[in-house]
């Protein structure tokens, strides 16, 4: 399922008019020495995706008890990715990402449910709802584990991104109800007696920052006007094939301070090899699946729905007039430069 990285990349990367798209200049490692990169699109690891209250809205919907405003139809989804590629800007190159630490990423959007089909192989059908918070962590060593969903909000707070585009699509199709093993990775099932049922989807391209930026400037070298992280390419799947299932999610932390350090994951490092209900995490989200998961399931009283996905981020924005302004001095002085050796 894992997706060509270098086609995907720069299919994906988002080009601006003219010149001024100069992408983005994001040191890896902060203030130490090195890391320093330009880069049009990042590469996120295939990871677990959370409905989180998905069979609760879905419920919602069917009975039409969504209400006037649709809040009883919403639901939250939540993910968290590392950063593994990027592509160099000009030579669209695919270098790695974690030669100089580990930049993670936590992410919390909120969809509504629009249409569910419950003939033949259920499908549904969610929008997103704008509200949305997308934050990126530094450690340098790496810490994140897919398994328990500890470590993605761990170490530097590097940047917080709020507010997400309204009325993006997003679908999940059943391709079979005779239930499987959740966890199909090659590194054996982690999850004895979790099933799921089997499926597809995938969620049009989602921005993030278009309400908010904060952003460490150690890390984060270039602000780019309107800067945000144009999430393409976003597949969703089960069972899961390419990444452990995660039994524990985080949410991002609006009282966290952009640019500090010395946090913990809120997911802990614990993994129990049996159902969702057999986890405990303290202080971390556990999905609540039920026996089978997935939203067609008769007589479920499951309120979550996982999948794996996978998505790769284009770098959206272009230069602050300050730095236009810069870059014409520069060129401006080269031309004054150039004439005088001209006259001489």
């Amino acid at each position: 399922m894992r997706k060509n990285v270098i086609g995907a990349l720069i299919a994906s990367a988002f080009a601006f008019g003219g010149s001024a798209h100069a992408g983005l200049i994001l040191d890896l490692n902060g203030s130490a020495a090195g890391g320093g990169v330009q880069a049009n699109a990042l590469d996120w690891a295939p990871t677990s995706f959370l409905a989180k209250g998905g069979i609760t809205a879905i419920s919602n919907f069917n009975a039409g008890a969504c209400g006037v405003t649709g809040a009883g139809c919403q639901f939250d989804v939540m993910t968290h990715a590392l950063l593994t590629t990027y592509t160099e800007t000009g030579t669209n190159q695919v270098k790695t990402a974690q030669s100089f630490g580990q930049i993670t990423m936590v992410a919390k959007y909120t969809e509504q449910v629009v249409a569910f089909n419950a003939v033949g192989l259920p499908s549904a059908t969610f929008v997103t709802t704008g509200a949305g918070t997308v934050e990126f962590y530094y450690t340098p060593s790496a810490v994140s584990s897919d398994l328990t969903g500890s470590g993605f909000n761990e170490g530097i707070l590097i940047g917080r991104l709020t507010g997400v585009d309204v009325g993006r699509f997003g679908s999940f199709t059943n391709t079979s109800l005779v239930p499987s093993d959740l966890d199909g990775t090659s590194d054996g099932n982690d999850y004895d007696g979790q099933q799921t049922v089997t499926g597809f989807g995938s969620q049009q391209t989602l921005n993030a920052g278009l309400t908010g930026k904060n952003l460490d400037a150690n890390f984060f070298i270039t602000t780019l006007t309107g800067f945000a992280l144009n999430f393409e390419n976003i597949s969703i799947g089960l069972p899961y094939t390419s990444a452990n299932p995660s039994d524990c999610f985080n949410d991002p932390i609006a009282g966290r301070t952009v640019g500090t350090g010395g946090y913990t994951s809120t997911c802990d490092t614990n993994h129990v090899d049996g159902l969702y209900a057999a986890q405990g995490n303290p202080t971390g989200y556990t999905p609540v699946t039920g026996p089978v998961n997935g939203f067609a399931v008769p007589g479920t009283t499951a309120l979550d729905f996982v999948a794996q996905t996978d998505f790769n981020s284009a770098v959206n924005g272009v230069p602050e007039p300050g730095s236009l302004a810069l870059s014409g001095l520069a060129l401006a002085a080269l031309g004054f430069a150039a004439s005088r050796r001209r006259r001489a």
